[in-house]
């Protein structure tokens, strides 16, 4: 019996998995706005079964969102594994998330609905309470290794990702300048808090993007010098 209920797990758990790839297909093919309907479709069910597997269409984004929240923290722990100069892990990290965005916009766009959306408390909020767990531990243990206070590291991770989000989606829809200037001028604005936070722990760590000799990872590892004196060019009215 212990080895059928086993098996029957398994089963279930292989089951959700199948019909996540075809929301995910559903939604990359469709966009945001594509109904459980056209997800049924895609898995060749109907509905009830979708319903019966996750709730509704906030626990679907729940468990895409599970799937997508442990692939970005895998990237997070590269990033940080290839350097321990804290600012330049503020900006690989920035990269990673925006990255995630610009490669998945409609994934993204989705998962926004199912865990920023209103009258849901923030532990429903998959993707954004593993993330600012992710990103406050990090921060938590950044600061104390630096001799400072690490009471703020939650504040701090949460208030970030709400910045990240928000700016991202202006950027997508503008562009008004390169993935690699906007991680700059993010990270610029965020390291004046993060350095008078206490991690400014050595020479180069606290200087602003204006003075620094590195700059930005983009997408494909490259580096540019830092455009911080730059002013991206005024937005167009629409």
């Amino acid at each position: 019996m212990g080895e059928r209920r086993k098996r029957s797990k398994r089963e279930q758990e292989d089951r959700r998995e199948e019909l996540i790839d075809a929301a995910v297909a559903a939604i990359r093919r469709d966009g945001a706005e594509v109904s459980m309907e056209d997800i049924a479709q895609e898995a060749g069910i109907t509905k009830p079964i979708i319903y019966s597997n996750f709730g509704d269409k906030a626990g679907l984004a729940d468990a895409i969102a599970t799937r997508f929240s442990a692939e970005l923290q895998a990237e997070f722990a590269t990033v940080w594994q290839q350097t321990d100069e804290p600012r330049e892990r503020v900006v690989r990290s920035i990269d990673a998330w925006v990255g995630f965005i610009e490669r998945d916009p409609h994934i993204y766009s989705f998962l926004s609905e199912g865990t920023f959306g209103a009258g849901r408390r923030l532990d429903e909020r998959r993707l954004v309470d593993d993330l600012g767990r992710t990103v406050s531990r990090a921060l938590g243990e950044a600061l104390r290794g630096a001799g400072a206070d690490s009471g703020p590291a939650e504040p701090w991770a949460f208030g970030i990702l709400g910045m990240i989000h928000v700016s991202t989606e202006w950027w997508l829809e503008r562009r008004t300048l390169s993935r690699v200037d906007f991680v700059q001028f993010i990270t610029d604005l965020l390291w004046q808090g993060l350095a008078g936070g206490g991690l400014d722990t050595g020479p180069g760590s606290g200087e602003s993007g204006s003075g620094r000799s590195g700059a930005a990872a983009s997408s494909g590892g490259a580096r540019r010098p830092a455009a911080a004196t730059t002013p991206p060019r005024r937005a167009r009215r629409r």
